[in-house]
């Protein structure tokens, strides 16, 4: 009985050292795989925002998007340069001052969230009339977001005619 009883015990305590030397699923979520539909909406929301805003000439709405920090950045598309927000902001003032019509569409919107930072990559077609000619430009665009606690802002972005 006592051989039983042993092996019994033995076996308990190899269960429990097993089980706990397996793979525990955490609480935490998973900021690789997962796609956070709810964030990815709010993002979303953001740039339609954005594209209202430059559709109206909103600048100071335009403003508001960028995190008014040194930590910004933006390349193109209409500077080769690198921006940081106050460049940034003086070059969408001239731009947006010596155009009219302006109208713009996104085409193949993917937003990827990472936790407090979202990832959105799309098409621009953009038109706009500028001293008297109509133009058409297409656009690849990023947004790199920062969730901060005056909501989603832009922290990088990147724009290239292809």
């Amino acid at each position: 009985m006592k051989k039983y009883n042993s092996l019994s015990i033995i076996i308990a305590l190899l269960f429990v050292i097993l089980s706990s030397c397996s793979e525990k699923k955490s609480d935490k979520p998973d900021i690789v795989n997962d796609l956070f539909p709810e964030v990815q909406n709010e993002l979303r929301e953001v740039i339609h925002s954005i594209v209202k805003d430059c559709e109206t000439a909103n600048l100071d709405g335009l403003k508001t998007t960028h995190l008014l920090s040194d930590k910004f950045t933006k390349f193109g598309p209409r500077s080769f340069e690198r921006q940081d927000v106050e460049s940034t902001n003086e070059s969408e003032l001239a731009f947006f001052g010596s155009v009219s019509n302006y109208k713009e569409e996104v085409k193949d919107l993917k937003i990827d969230v990472f936790g407090e930072i979202g990832i959105a990559t799309f098409y621009r077609f953009v038109s706009f009339e500028q001293d008297g000619e109509e133009k058409n430009v297409n656009v690849r665009q990023t947004y790199v977001f920062l969730k901060t606690s005056d909501g989603w802002k832009i922290i990088h972005e990147h724009g290239n005619k292809p």
